[in-house]
């Protein structure tokens, strides 16, 4: 039986979402801050679902933040 020798291989190629990867990481950001797990962004929209007129002023709904660069995209990436 013939011996199995490990080779060196090439590293994989850089996809879209491996540069994606790449720069999420390298960016440094305080622990609390929302950051876009699809882009990498971090700016947000705040949006309101479901929203009512009662005397003349909104209220209820339900508030979700979006990532703003997927939404230029015509992505919706909900962040919260």
């Amino acid at each position: 039986m013939a011996k199995l020798y490990v080779i060196q291989g090439t590293k994989p190629p850089d996809t879209p979402a491996q540069k994606v990867r790449n720069r999420i990481k390298a960016l440094p950001k305080p622990a609390s801050m929302i950051q876009c797990h699809r882009c990498g962004g971090r700016e947000v929209i705040e949006t309101k679902i479901g929203v009512m007129f009662k005397n003349g002023r909104p209220s209820g709904g339900t508030k979700n933040l979006i990532c703003a660069t997927c939404h230029r995209n015509g992505e919706r990436v909900v962040l919260a």
